[in-house]
């Protein structure tokens, strides 16, 4: 059985993220684990703060926080849930941060399906500070963001955008290549050159992808002189495809302060569900 975990805020995004992963794990035997983090007057669980004044607000919150997760599992078991698929809940005084990591680390959680939006995001931007918080900060999982009002009809085809500047083991695409069995979904890894070509060392990683896909129909894609967000999208858009992917890597204090990550640029443009994976490597 497969364990999937579902974040939520009570947000209708998040709802329709929820919806999606039912949806997405329909003819999988799966338990899905309901997690929402709260905290009381600033105060979650092993912070150095004293928590005694607050004992009583934490447990009334976690009275409620428990009883509204119960209302959301009984509305998907009875309208949305097959019979191969339960719940759990999962009410913790942390950070959403820590609590999806503890659910990692203590359950064998297979993917992680946010949405893209929280409760107090802005309409103007498709990835909120939670999300990119959380794509930052967990590691070990793969994480699938939703967007708002997407509905999951299959998933016709992949797009893997890659830049083939590091060289990754099969471990970084176990999942894709399970999702990609799992819906015959061919998978197209898309190159994008802002200045055009690749470097010996990029045809060689590139060759390296190729040979951990080969389980896999792949088809592989350039695209030159175009910004990778743009070029992302538009690839996407023109093929009418059903879902982005990239691994994602440890960025250093530079990279971080002169370049954006994919994924926050990503989040102007992309309309599709975006399929974050990591490396498995202990060097990032």
């Amino acid at each position: 059985m497969k364990t999937i975990l579902l974040p939520t805020d009570f947000s209708e995004n998040a709802l329709n993220a929820i919806k999606y992963a039912l949806a997405m794990y329909q003819n999988e035997n799966c338990e899905f684990i309901l997690l929402n983090s709260f905290d009381v007057n600033g105060y979650v669980e092993g912070s150095t703060f004293e928590a005694k004044p607050f004992l009583a607000k934490i447990e009334e919150a976690k009275e409620k926080t428990v009883n509204r997760l119960n209302s959301l599992k009984g509305f998907l078991t009875t309208s949305q849930a097959k019979e191969n698929q339960t719940f759990k809940i999962a009410a913790k005084n942390k950070t959403i941060i820590d609590a999806i990591q503890e659910e990692i680390n203590s359950k064998n959680i297979e993917l992680v399906v946010i949405g893209t939006q929280g409760a107090t995001g802005r309409y103007e931007l498709d990835f909120g500070s939670t999300t990119i918080a959380i794509i930052e900060n967990i590691k070990n999982c793969p994480i699938l963001a939703v967007p708002r009002n997407e509905r999951f009809t299959g998933i016709n085809e992949i797009v893997f955008a890659n830049g083939y500047k590091l060289k990754n083991d099969a471990n970084d695409f176990k999942f894709l290549v399970y999702l990609s069995k799992m819906f015959k979904s061919p998978i197209r890894v898309l190159h994008i050159s802002e200045t055009g070509g690749l470097s010996p060392l990029q045809e060689e990683n590139k060759n390296n992808v190729k040979h951990h896909l080969a389980e896999t129909e792949q088809t592989f894609h350039l695209l030159e002189h175009v910004s990778v967000p743009v070029g992302i999208y538009c690839f996407s858009e023109s093929r009418n495809s059903d879902m982005i992917a990239f691994v994602n890597k440890k960025y250093t204090f530079i990279e971080k302060l002169f370049f954006k990550p994919l994924y926050k640029n990503l989040g102007h443009y992309a309309k599709i569900p975006v399929l974050v994976l990591h490396r498995t490597h202990t060097q990032q």
